[in-house]
Parts: structure tokens; C-alpha cells; sequence
């Protein structure tokens, strides 16, 4: 496992970091390196990265799962909302990357969460992809953290109503005291 950063220190702080969490050891480098020695990338970044950023990494992961997780939100008048009204994160990875695998995913996992290896995780996760063999291939990294169970929820355009889950459970936490609300599909 590798984590990327434009900065080396960066990337090497949260791999240190990740590897005492995880007990496995994380390598650090940079973005460009990070993103042509892995199998399958997680795009796991606070804001949607910019198209320049993208393509710089296109070459090195030509033909391979990528996953984005990224909601932009804003945060107005006390009510987080999803930043984007004409199309979703996943959409513009995929236009961005378009000889990868794309599928969105993690979306309404809360990051909190995942961080605690310690604990059991038992949300549902909806996985948006193209094609159900990019969903295989996704779902099979979700179904490998815990006991999240992926679900597919249809193809990417689909990940419009998927990211705006995100901002929908920050409201629900924040207005009624919750702690990382999730999903559960019964």
C-alpha cells in the first residue's frame, strides 16, 4: 500500500500514521509514483482534484480501478450541501481518467470511522460504476473493510444522487447530535 501527496512529507506523515493504524507498513511518495506502482487507486482526497492533477496521473493508471469517494460540499447558512450542480466528482474523475476503471464508492462511510481499525464496521455502501464488471471489482474492495456491504446502485451518473447522501448524514449529525451516521439498506 502506498499513499501519494504532491509533497513526499506529507505522504510520508499519513503513511506513518496509516501504518501504525493499520499494522502493515504504508509507503509514501509521490503522486505520480504512487499512482503507476499501484493496482488499484483510491482517490481519497478532501477536495475534487483539479483536472491538471488528473491528468498528470492518467498515464499511471491507465487500465486500472480507480475509486472515488469525493463529495464537494460547502457549508452555508448552517447547512452542508453537495458544490456541484451539473454533474458529480465521479463523473469528472471518469472524463478526466478515461483508459481507468472508475467507480464511486465510500460516500456515506464516515471517515472517522474507517480510520478505527478497531472497530466493527457494518454500514452499506453504494458503489456507482459503468459497467458490473467495474462494480465487481469495487465491491470487492468494500467487502474486504469490515462488514461493509456493497450494493450497486447504476452507473456513474448515478453517483449525482449517491455523493449527495454525504451532506445529507453531516445535517443529520449535526442537527441531531449523531455521531458518524451512516446507511444501512433493509
Amino acid at each position: 500500500m502506498t499513499i501519494g501527496s504532491r509533497d513526499l512529507a506529507k505522504a510520508a506523515g499519513a503513511a506513518a500514521k496509516a501504518s501504525t493504524v493499520a499494522r502493515v507498513r504504508v509507503e509514501a511518495n509521490t503522486n505520480a509514483v504512487a499512482a503507476s506502482s499501484c493496482d488499484i487507486a483510491i482517490l481519497a482526497v478532501p477536495e475534487l482534484p483539479s483536472a491538471e492533477l488528473l491528468s498528470s496521473l492518467a498515464q499511471g493508471l491507465k487500465d486500472k480501478l480507480v475509486i472515488s469517494p469525493i463529495v464537494p460540499i460547502v457549508f452555508k447558512d448552517g447547512i452542508f450541501s453537495v458544490s456541484l450542480s451539473d454533474d458529480s466528482a465521479t463523473e469528472r474523475v471518469a472524463r478526466a481518467l478515461p483508459a481507468s476503471h472508475i467507480a464511486g464508492a465510500f460516500h456515506t462511510v464516515p471517515a472517522r470511522r474507517l480510520a478505527q481499525l478497531s472497530e466493527e464496521l457494518a454500514y452499506d455502501v453504494l458503489v456507482t460504476a459503468e459497467s458490473r464488471e467495474v462494480y465487481e471489482q469495487a465491491a470487492s474492495v468494500v467487502s474486504s473493510i469490515g462488514k461493509l456491504r456493497p450494493f450497486y446502485a447504476g452507473p456513474l451518473t448515478a453517483s449525482r444522487l449517491v455523493e449527495a447522501f454525504t451532506p445529507a448524514l453531516l445535517n443529520v449529525s449535526k442537527l441531531n447530535k449523531l455521531r458518524s451516521p451512516s446507511i444501512r439498506l433493509v
